[in-house]
């Protein structure tokens, strides 16, 4: 038994230091981030541990689906972060209108010295650059462009000739 304690003990410990890290690396990212780009904890589930004396009870709270009708039930960690992300939000809205207030007044000072087109085509130029994926995709990831894909696999719901053919000469309804 006091090897199973023992066990426990050091469990807690290892699953205490890994959520600590986490916390730690979800502040750096936020810090980093400014509020902007995509929610962080998108797609996690948060699970907690229930001790009772007949054993190990596991439940899992998912805060993706978890209403406002809900906050009674959840526990006092969930809807922290649920008023964490409502504050996240809004700082994210306030920045991108901060940026968008400091872009008017650039373009602004640029109509004033004549240069208000060419500002306008860089900042589109930019708008496109870092609206667009520069790195590499990931390998089992399909291109939307059939001829980049192995076995120029096309993605589903193309229209391909083959099927436009088939479809003109024998009606939707055959199948070949």
């Amino acid at each position: 038994m006091a090897d199973f304690q023992e066990q426990l003990r050091q469990y807690r410990q290892q699953k205490q230091r890994k959520d600590l890290l986490t916390r730690i690396k979800t502040k750096a990212k936020r810090f980093w981030m400014l509020g902007t780009g995509a929610d962080i904890t998108q797609g996690k589930s948060e699970t907690t541990i229930d001790i009772k004396e007949s054993g190990l009870i596991y439940e899992t709270i998912d805060e993706n689906v978890a209403s406002s009708e809900d906050d009674e039930l959840l526990p006092q960690d969930n809807r922290t972060n649920a008023n964490a992300n409502e504050e996240s939000k809004c700082l994210k809205y306030t920045l991108w209108t901060v940026y968008l207030l400091f872009w008017v007044t650039l373009y602004v000072i640029a109509i004033e010295l004549k240069f208000g087109v060419v500002f306008l085509m860089f900042s589109a130029l930019f708008g496109i650059y870092f609206n667009t994926r520069t790195g590499p995709r990931k390998p089992s990831e399909i291109s939307a462009y059939s001829v980049f894909n192995k076995n120029c696999e096309s993605i589903d719901g193309t229209l391909k000739a083959e099927q436009f053919e088939r479809e003109i000469r024998y009606g939707s309804g055959s199948v070949r």
